[in-house]
Parts: C-alpha cells; sequence; structure tokens
C-alpha cells in the first residue's frame, strides 16, 4: 500500500512539475528541462524507495506530517519553490537569462549532491521526521554518525544546494532570484529546530560542541 501511495505521489510530482515548467515555455523541445524532470524522478524513486525499505513508519509520517512547531516553514517556501519552476519556463521562452553550459552542468552537479545528501542522512538517521518535534514514541536519540558527523542539519544543507543548483540547471538567473528565499527560510527553521533540539533531546547540547556547524561546514 505504502509502495502505491509513493508511485503515485511521485507520478504527480514529477507531472506537476513538468506543468508548471513546460506551461512557462510554451514548448515541449526543451532537453535541459526534460533532464530535469527525469533527475527528479530518478531521485524521488530512489530515496522514496530507500526510505519505506529502511523505515516505512518514518515515511508514512513524512507523507501526512503530524502537528509540530514549525509549519511555518512550509507555507513560505512552497510558494517560491513552485514559482521558481514557472519563472524558469518563461525564461526559456523569452530567453532572458544567458546561462552557460558549465553552469548548467554544475547546477546538475550540485542537484545531484543534494540528493545523495539527503539520501544518506535519510539511510543513517531513522528519527528524520519533517516535522519539528520530539518523537517520544520512537525513543529519539541523538544521532552522531554519517552526515551527521560533518554538521548537525544535513538535510538542510541538501536543501541549500537543491536551492542553488535548481535554477542553475534550468538556465534561469530570474529563478534562482525568486528561490533564494528558500535558504533563508531554512535558516530560522535550522535555528528553531536546533533551539527545541538543545533544550529537549537528552545529548544534543554534547553533539553540538563536538559538531560545531548546523548547515555549512565552515560558515553556519
Amino acid at each position: 500500500m505504502m509502495a502505491v501511495r509513493m508511485t503515485v505521489f511521485i507520478a504527480l510530482l514529477v507531472v506537476g512539475f513538468g506543468a508548471l515548467l513546460f506551461g512557462g515555455a510554451g514548448r515541449l523541445d526543451l532537453p535541459w528541462l526534460w533532464a530535469y524532470l527525469v533527475g527528479w524522478a530518478l531521485y524521488a524513486g530512489v530515496s522514496s524507495g530507500l526510505s519505506v525499505w529502511l523505515n516505512p513508519t518514518l515515511m508514512a509520517e513524512r507523507m501526512k506530517p503530524p502537528s509540530d512547531r514549525d509549519r511555518l516553514t512550509r507555507r513560505l517556501a512552497v510558494g517560491p519553490c513552485l514559482a521558481h519552476l514557472v519563472v524558469a519556463g518563461l525564461d526559456a521562452r523569452y530567453g532572458w537569462s544567458s546561462m552557460p553550459v558549465t553552469l548548467r552542468l554544475l547546477g546538475f552537479a550540485s542537484m545531484t549532491l543534494a540528493w545523495s545528501l539527503i539520501a544518506w542522512t535519510f539511510a543513517t538517521n531513522r528519527f528524520a521526521s519533517s516535522a519539528v518535534r520530539i518523537q517520544t514514541e520512537r525513543n529519539h536519540e541523538v544521532i552522531t554518525t554519517g552526515p551527521y558527523a560533518i554538521v548537525r542539519h544535513p538535510m538542510y544543507l541538501g536543501v541549500f544546494l537543491t536551492v542553488l543548483g535548481s535554477p542553475l540547471a534550468l538556465g534561469s538567473w530570474w529563478a534562482l532570484l525568486v528561490v533564494s528565499p528558500v535558504a533563508l527560510i531554512f535558516v530560522r527553521r535550522t535555528r528553531l529546530e536546533d533551539r527545541m533540539l538543545h533544550d529537549e533531546l537528552p545529548g544534543y547540547a554534547e553533539y553540538a560542541r563536538r559538531t560545531r556547524y548546523r548547515i555549512v561546514p565552515g560558515i553556519f
């Protein structure tokens, strides 16, 4: 049942992304945009399959998040994320941006790195809920291995890499401008989540002393 729900969700996600991109572009003969959609389909399929296999209960929660302390992030982030796809399509139609091929390839590389990091996070952290909460029913504990040995919130580093890579892969400076606020939105979420973990999760304060940076090594 979970596999069927995930398949339907991924199909709707890719079709929705395609409708926004090609609706804005007004044409279908755009190989960069097709490559972008194929990338998302592959990532969503592999990542979701891995998550269902490793932790079906957590994946079910991510599909239908419970009440948490930060519903604002999703509400603020969804608009820029969807809008940048429309803007990228319009950019492809009207030729607003001139993006070198090397930068577009760098964008795909950034997204691939982001997807790999997020998948690694799911494989490492059985508490990787989309809700900001302490999971007492699962005996929530601090995870210090894998990507968590590098930064305290590796999934949000994946978000940052996606925010950078997506508009570059789509070849649109304007889309980059539209989606950039999402990075700031997740900085806010990181601060909120980090404060909660410090206050309520045993062992987190000591882990935070050992692992200094929250999202970007050497910076934040």
